[in-house]
């Protein structure tokens, strides 16, 4: 190849160091899905072409990963103009598409051990348009104005590739090493054994897709500077403008996915191996597998091209079905597929609601789709999982724009699809007037989540309250599991390998099936333990058949660096789906909460959610005995200073605990979350004369936790409702898991009474004093 495209490692080297400073500046998200060792093991990497960033991005993690210069096709126009531009192009791996020797050279450079990456569409998809009006790969073409195939280069080269490397091991075997030598020379390569060693590696091609999200299509300070300059720039120059830089300036995920490699020496039927071997042995050049020169007869020549064109258009159909299969499949793609799928059924108007609760089935439909590759967005419960009870939050961003650019509008409580959301919208307008339909087309080859958007919409309508709580009960797992991956990673080691919890922290959900009682019963566990510690009565409620969901607090049964960054209001959200999701399978409930767990049911009684009957507390945590809790909110301001201030480095932000039952609670308490306690309890003793429904109060004699007086406390501040109170006998915090003083029983004979109607609300005081004290 002619000098001027001869890749100079050094400048490849800058440039990967200059984008990885531009990275940690901006912040950049890139993240690689699928096995990293096919980076190393692919030769031609084929990727959709969707943003001119994305012409960086797989060169930058392929030598991140494994050191390898790649070579890159860009269109032959960014070649013109600016000489010094051009020839940095050349020097850092970029080959124009007209080049007369381009695929040969290609060949070449992966004989040599380069990577060659392709961007088979030939050009940017704006609009991700790829299937026809038949359901078929076709792009459209700006050159013909018209839809096409995708281009079958990468397949043509990963042929020529695979029959030069049979052709090496043809000689090799027959001993010609005058030919192989020849190629040595050609290919400038050091001796034989890299030759050969090449000649040996399986060709591999990799499809991967680069997904975006979000798009964000509103102006940034460099298209406002530019305006300002009163530079002229063509509406397609300020599209590009406003749209790369957003994607580079606005926190954008760029999930960049490996696909299955497509093994050509492995896929060939008996006739093609036959071709294959006959090419090997009459071609000498890489040229040669191109020109086909050097084959005897002319019409062997012709049947050979056709074959050639008809194994590559076969190849090319495989990885293009690879490439959009690959897409990582966000929120905004199934909203946005659910938008136009409402208006082809003529459906123009719909309660927002209800649209909510659309693309929340959509979501849990996908997630049983283990072939469709999922974004953070629809994995995590976190943020899709609120509009199941119709909150918008999550679709916020699309939905606002979308109201901005005048496709969609709300008006009392309804969603409208405007006639502008039908239009045909210009390839250099499109991603800027219509990311609705720029996501819905982006998924269309995803058949998998085509699928969970149209078994959504034919449910949505007909969904029972049950069908809803078991969703929404999986998505509690899916919380838990989410943190708990994630918070278990080494990064949290230095307090994570002190702890002694084992038993699990997931929450629970058991309806027996013949359950015979009208009530059911939330438990709510206590500070740094988990759900494991109301297990022991819960199981003995469940024999009993009652219905019972066991709460998991947010940061418990985690990591005490996952406790570390909640709050209170994040513990009571948890009580309240676990209420509402039990709420769907029974007629009536009694909240069951021990210490902290206990105190949050009391705030949440006093709320007065329905079906409500009444509520266990177990050794509320009023006042503790440990004086040092009156320094906890100096504490806490103190640790999070420390956190910037070096002077402050040696306040610790967790202190040790001995915990009574050490398989359940965490050993290290974090000062955050003492200071939640306390913010917490001032809430609570604000609430308990709201506070209406029966309540049972259970207090230890001696507890070493919080002091003897805190429910008498409580008794004189629930002064609108019917309160039963028992001590215990013990000197013990854990009395319930423990089941001390017949603690379980005691609790079930109160829930019988709830469920019989015998302990009602009241509106004036009136407590009494159980006169039987339970020994420990």
């Amino acid at each position: 190849m002619d000098e001027e495209y001869q890749l100079h490692p050094p400048s490849y080297e800058r440039t990967v160091r200059l984008f990885s400073r531009v990275r940690k500046v901006l912040g950049i998200n890139i993240k690689l899905h699928g096995d990293p060792a096919l980076l190393a093991q692919g030769e031609i990497f084929l990727f959709n072409h969707f943003a001119r960033i994305e012409t960086f991005l797989p060169h930058y993690l392929i030598y991140q990963e494994t050191g390898a210069f790649c070579r890159c096709i860009a269109t032959k126009t960014i070649f013109k103009g600016n000489e010094a531009f051009r020839k940095y192009l050349g020097r850092v791996g970029v080959i124009p598409n007209d080049h007369e020797e381009l695929l040969p050279t290609l060949v070449a450079e992966i004989i040599r051990g380069r990577k060659v990456i392709i961007y088979p569409e030939g050009g940017m998809i704006k609009n991700r348009r790829v299937l026809n009006d038949k359901g078929k790969l076709s792009i459209y073409s700006r050159k013909t104005n018209a839809y096409r195939k995708h281009h079958a280069g990468a397949a043509v080269l990963a042929n020529a590739v695979d029959s030069f490397k049979l052709a090496v091991r043809m000689a090799e075997k027959s001993g010609d090493w005058e030919r192989i030598d020849s190629w040595v020379d050609m290919l400038g390569l050091k001796n034989r054994e890299r030759l050969l060693f090449s000649a040996k590696r399986t060709t591999r091609i990799i499809p991967g897709n680069i997904t975006f999200y979000p798009l964000n299509s509103g102006d940034n300070f460099l298209h406002k500077g530019a305006g300002l300059l009163k530079s002229e720039l063509s509406q397609k120059a300020k599209e590009e403008l406003i749209i790369e830089t957003n994607l580079l300036l606005k926190n954008t995920d760029m999930d960049m996915r490996l696909g299955k490699p497509i093994c050509l020496s492995a896929c060939r039927p008996w006739w093609e191996r036959k071709i294959m071997k006959y090419l090997a042995r009459h071609l000498n050049t890489v040229e040669d597998f191109f020109t086909l020169k050097g084959l005897e007869k002319p019409w062997l020549e012709k049947i050979i091209r056709m074959y050639i064109r008809y194994s590559s258009e076969k190849v090319r159909d495989r990885y293009m079905e690879g490439i959009y299969k690959e897409a990582t499949v966000n929120l905004s793609h199934l909203t946005s597929t659910i938008l136009l799928n409402l208006l082809k059924k003529n459906i123009n108007e719909i309660v927002a609601k209800k649209f909510y609760l659309l693309v929340y089935l959509s979501v849990k439909n996908i997630q049983q789709h283990p072939d469709v590759n999922l974004h953070r967005s629809l994995r995590n419960p976190q943020v899709y999982a609120d509009l199941a009870i119709g909150n918008k939050k999550a679709l916020k961003q699309l939905l606002d724009v979308a109201c901005q650019k005048g496709l969609i509008k709300f008006h009392q409580g309804h969603l409208l699809l405007l006639d502008h959301l039908k239009e045909t919208f210009e390839i250099d307008t499109i991603r800027i007037e219509n990311t609705i339909q720029v996501y819905a087309n982006e998924m269309a080859p995803v058949s998998g989540a085509v699928d969970a958007v149209n078994q959504a919409i034919k449910q949505y309508e007909t969904i029972t309250d049950i069908e809803l709580a078991h969703y929404r009960y999986d998505d509690e797992l899916r919380r838990y599991d989410w943190d708990h991956h994630y918070f278990n990673k080494s990064r949290f080691d230095n307090i994570n390998k002190h702890e002694t919890a084992t038993e699990s922290g997931r929450p629970v959900l058991d309806v027996p099936i013949d359950h015979r009682h009208n009530i059911g019963v939330v438990l709510v566990h206590g500070f740094l333990a988990s759900p494991a510690e109301m297990k022991p009565l819960s199981d003995k409620l469940v024999a009993e058949g009652y219905p019972i969901y066991d709460v998991q607090l947010p940061g418990h049964g985690t990591s005490p660096v996952d406790l570390s960054e909640r709050c209170w209001e994040d513990w009571l959200r948890a009580l309240r789906r676990g209420y509402e999701i039990l709420s769907a399978h029974v007629e009536k409930i009694c909240l069951v909460g021990f210490s902290t767990g206990g105190a949050l049911s009391l705030i949440f009684a006093s709320e007065h959610p329905p079906k409500l009957a009444g509520a266990v507390i177990i050794n509320p945590p009023v006042k503790f005995k440990n004086k040092s809790m009156i320094f906890v909110p100096l504490l806490h301001g103190i640790s999070r200073l420390a956190r910037w201030a070096p002077a402050f480095g040696g306040v610790m932000r967790y202190r040790v605990n001995n915990p009574e039952h050490a398989r359940v609670n965490y050993r290290h308490i974090p000062v955050r979350a003492l200071y939640e306690l306390v913010r917490m309890n001032y809430v609570l003793m604000h609430q308990l004369k709201s506070i209406h429904c029966p309540c049972l109060l259970m207090q230890s004699t001696a507890d070493p936790v919080v002091t003897a007086d805190s429910s008498s406390i409580l008794l004189d501040k629930l002064i609108n409702t019917n309160v039963t109170y028992i001590e215990v006998e013990s000197n013990r915090h854990g009395i319930l898991y423990e089941n001390i003083g017949n603690t379980h029983k005691r609790i079930i004979d109160y829930i019988k009474q709830l469920s019989s109607g015998i302990a009602k609300p009241v509106s004036q005081t009136n407590y009494k004093m159980e006169d039987q004290k339970w020994a420990s």
